[in-house]
């Protein structure tokens, strides 16, 4: 690495001259010390990472990350396409990224397929994660840390421009990800927009995954087959999807269930979650409607005997929403998110809610009988403060 320094010093003789004599690593401009990262492989940048924040900023900052992002065009001749594979064999470039673009009016030959299957193979070495961004052909070797962040992983970046691809050559990627890269851990499939029931039977090969987020998957009908088992998965979650999605999974060691349902049918949402998934202590539950009544949703809770926290988002909250909801509940952390409350202090709220110990109302509305409903404010919680003492109350959850 001092080699490097002296190399990228002579090259910029007006370092000496600023700096004097003593140079210091730390004292180099942004634009150097990238070059010098440079030099590194892909594993030395990841541990150059968790040197200090200053380091961590340049090698994660949009600047420099895009550096590791290959894009390759899959529209080419046979010959083209024959190449390119030899090409990226005999390369030691390892990338964190690779963009593949295909006309979707070009039918999927072995050889495109081949360049996915290559692509796949390279990334899942480098990472045990994989985040496949359907609507720009994207894959990248690391999940993006504010996908995994808690309640963040609802957020998916759409990109712009949008390549709309045909369904044959989508799933024929998720088969090439579930053929090469059986170790994953985590894995985010972003814009699938995919409506055939057996398109995620392959995942069945992914024993080890703990992480899955799928996003834009319509089902309408109930799988044919027996659920995808994965024994090892903690962390789920539906995003955009029917509510038949929650019958293709048997996932018995689940700490975290997390769905952004389309549909408008709250018991019928709970009646299929709870046909597959009890054993969770977090619930994270998205609705697009605020018609629904959440005093429907807190009625099933009996069914979640370990659960601890409930995220609930997108509905309507009465004064007596609890009253379907049994005192011997386990419920620690409470979470609104978007939705439009009657009253702020609910009734029965310190019986039903024993042990609560966090109540946050993130991004909520309050009624008032003058105007209507308005953002609530810090003044509008104070009564709460003062009904639960022992629990935190906050207007934003991160």
């Amino acid at each position: 690495m001092l080699q490097t320094v002296r190399r990228s010093s002579a090259s910029y003789p007006g370092l000496a001259t600023v700096y004097g004599s003593d140079l210091h690593f730390d004292d180099l401009p942004f634009e150097l010390m990238c070059e010098i990262f440079d030099y590194l492989s892909l594993r030395d940048i990841k541990n150059a990472a968790t040197v200090c924040r200053r380091w961590n900023a340049i090698i994660f900052s949009e600047v420099y990350i895009h550096r590791f992002q290959l894009q390759l065009n899959l529209d080419q001749s046979l010959p083209q396409l024959k190449q390119m594979v030899q090409l990226l064999e005999a390369s030691d470039r390892e990338y964190y990224s690779v963009v593949l673009r295909a006309n979707l009016g070009t039918p999927l030959t072995e050889s495109r397929l081949c360049v996915v299957k290559l692509m796949i193979r390279l990334l899942a070495h480098c990472a045990e994660s994989l985040y496949f961004n359907m609507a720009d052909f994207r894959i990248e070797s690391c999940v993006s840390e504010r996908l995994l962040r808690g309640r963040k992983l609802q957020i998916i970046d759409t990109r712009a421009k949008y390549i709309p691809l045909g369904m044959g050559l989508k799933e024929s990627m998720l088969r090439a990800i579930c053929e090469y890269a059986v170790d994953l851990v985590d894995l985010v499939i972003a814009e699938m927009n995919i409506v055939n029931p057996r398109a995620l039977e392959p995942l069945c090969s992914l024993r080890r995954l703990k992480l899955l987020l799928i996003s834009d998957y319509y089902p309408y009908v109930k799988p044919p087959a027996p659920p995808i088992d994965l024994p090892n998965l903690e962390n789920l979650s539906l995003i955009k999807v029917t509510d038949e999605s929650c019958h293709y999974f048997r996932v018995d060691n689940l700490k975290r269930f997390f769905i952004h349902s389309t549909g408008t049918d709250a018991p019928r949402t709970m009646d299929f979650i709870t046909q597959n998934i009890t054993g969770i202590s977090r619930l994270c539950l998205h609705f697009t409607a605020r018609s629904i009544q959440a005093e429907v949703i807190f009625g099933w809770l009996d069914r979640f005997p370990h659960l601890l926290a409930l995220e609930l988002a997108g509905v309507a909250l009465p004064m007596d929403v609890l009253r379907n909801l049994s005192p011997t509940n386990r419920l620690q952390k409470l979470i609104f998110v978007s939705c439009h409350l009657e009253a702020i202090l609910l009734d029965e709220f310190t019986v039903k809610l024993s042990r609560l110990r966090m109540l946050c109302f993130d991004g909520c509305s309050l009624f008032h009988k003058q105007s209507g409903f308005h953002p609530i404010h810090y003044d509008d919680i104070e009564q709460l403060r003062q009904a639960l003492p022992r629990c935190q109350i906050m207007l934003d959850y991160e």
